[in-house]
């Protein structure tokens, strides 16, 4: 029974760092103004709060209360800290990065529960394709920067052209 209780202690931290990153995900989108990286963080951000409550599901029909119901987000209740971060550190590259960095957290702590096993099956039911989901949400995460790339780079290459045929435009007036 003693390792049960160690188990069910590691997955009350996997549901508190799942918390976090859903708030990580959701504060990231609010901060962000490409288009592109806000629904994916939006998306991300439902996601790990879907994944949070199916644990938190799964641990009440197992009996246990969980330490954590869930976690508080959004601008008006950051602490001085994350403002002032966010503020310095705007740039998606650093915000996503950060998601990443609590992704992983998330991920080791999933791989640690799941090697373990001693969890009940319905418990484990819910981490299997958790993992598998927030793994593929670093491939398409991946995807999606290479596309935002991409287009920065057309628009760069569509304005360097508009700016070469307006100075044709002026040089063609001035010699008229």
């Amino acid at each position: 029974m003693k390792h049960l209780d160690l188990s069910y202690e590691k997955l009350n931290d996997l549901l508190d760092e799942c918390f976090w990153a859903e708030r990580r995900y959701f504060n990231a989108a609010e901060d962000i103004q490409i288009t592109e990286y806000k629904r994916f963080l939006s998306h991300e951000s439902v996601n790990r709060n879907r994944f949070c409550h199916k644990i938190v599901e799964r641990m009440s029909q197992e009996g246990m209360e969980p330490s954590r119901l869930d976690i508080v987000k959004g601008n008006s209740n950051r602490d001085w800290i994350e403002v002032k971060a966010a503020l310095e550190n705007s740039k998606p590259k650093y915000l996503i990065g950060e998601c990443m960095v609590q992704d992983e957290v998330v991920l080791n702590l999933l791989k640690d529960i799941i090697d373990d096993g001693w969890l009940p099956v319905n418990i484990l039911e819910v981490l299997v394709p958790m993992e598998f989901q927030m793994k593929q949400s670093h491939i398409d995460l991946l995807k999606l920067k290479k596309k935002v790339k991409k287009k920065k780079e057309k628009a760069k290459q569509k304005r360097l052209k508009k700016d070469k045929k307006s100075s044709v435009i002026d040089l063609k007036e001035r010699n008229a």
